[in-house]
């Protein structure tokens, strides 16, 4: 899948933990403390997918 939109960093520590899954923490070994983390959020504009030959288009 491929996504177009409008891109926000997101560097609050607070919003982190609202969003925070244990699946995470093999990744992030620091948790929300892990220097240079951050969270993307996205406003989607378009997302394209495919699925072996199939492929389409979903617009927002």
């Amino acid at each position: 899948m491929a996504v177009e939109g409008t891109a926000e960093l997101i560097r609050d520590k607070a919003v982190f933990h609202q969003h925070w899954t244990s699946d995470l923490d093999k990744w992030f070994e620091n948790g929300v403390d892990t220097p240079g983390i951050v969270l993307i959020k996205v406003k989607l504009n378009r997302a394209t997918y495919w699925k072996g030959r199939e492929e389409g288009e979903v617009g927002l």
